[in-house]
């Protein structure tokens, strides 16, 4: 008798392999064996509490999120030089800060922030903490300010701060452009878009970018 031929053997396993994961998914469905009720509904309360509870899904992280405007690649610097450059993707704590003291060569701390910070008072380590000799904070912000204390905050933070702002189109109140010319710190604004157009940012006072993202 000839032997089979071992390519003929794994497709034939790949059938077999897809009956028995569709038997045990119809194993699941089948109505499980009657057993006797609970003698009363404290016991019935009891045994819900016994139950392994369903698994729940961990949030998927920005990076898995393609309409995060931080996440696409941003160009923020040509040439972003010899140094130690620290990112992070929340606001530093006091803490945080004092121990970047002590890396060597710090040149810049990058954070892009998930949302705008509300009040000053979540930015104060900024403004406290001493960096190095010529290390500068840069930040990213997503689309327009949700307020006008969350804007204006960014105003009581000293020191080599840079602003950059994120947003999707011009803001639905035009007057929020004169607003931003207040800024001290922002550098620039990118605005991301399909078909750029500089409609609606003729009053700003700053660097204007576009970025388009192709998926």
């Amino acid at each position: 008798m000839s032997r089979p031929n071992p390519l003929s053997v794994r497709l034939l396993m790949v059938p077999t392999l897809v009956l028995a994961l569709a038997a045990c998914a119809q194993g699941a469905r089948r109505t499980a064996p009657a057993t006797a009720p609970p003698a009363s509904r404290a016991q019935a309360i009891a045994a819900a509490a016994d139950a392994p509870a369903a698994p729940v899904e961990a949030p998927l992280p920005r990076e898995a999120d393609p309409d995060d405007p931080l996440c696409a690649p941003l160009l923020i610097e040509p040439d972003v030089g010899f140094g130690t450059s620290v990112v992070m993707r929340r606001l530093p704590t006091a803490a945080d800060l004092e121990d970047m003291r002590f890396y060597t060569g710090l040149r810049q701390v990058l954070l892009a922030l998930p949302e705008w910070p509300a009040t000053y008072a979540q930015l104060r380590p900024l403004q406290q903490v001493i960096l190095p000799d010529g290390a500068e904070v840069v930040v990213l912000l997503p689309g327009w300010p949700p307020t006008r204390e969350a804007l204006g905050a960014w105003n009581l933070v000293g020191g080599n701060l840079r602003l950059i702002i994120v947003v999707d189109g011009p803001p639905a109140d035009r007057a929020l452009i004169t607003e931003l010319n207040r800024v001290r710190s922002l550098e620039r604004l990118i605005v991301q878009m399909e078909h750029p157009s500089r409609s609606g940012f003729e009053r700003l006072q700053r660097p204007l970018s576009f970025r388009v993202v192709k998926r």
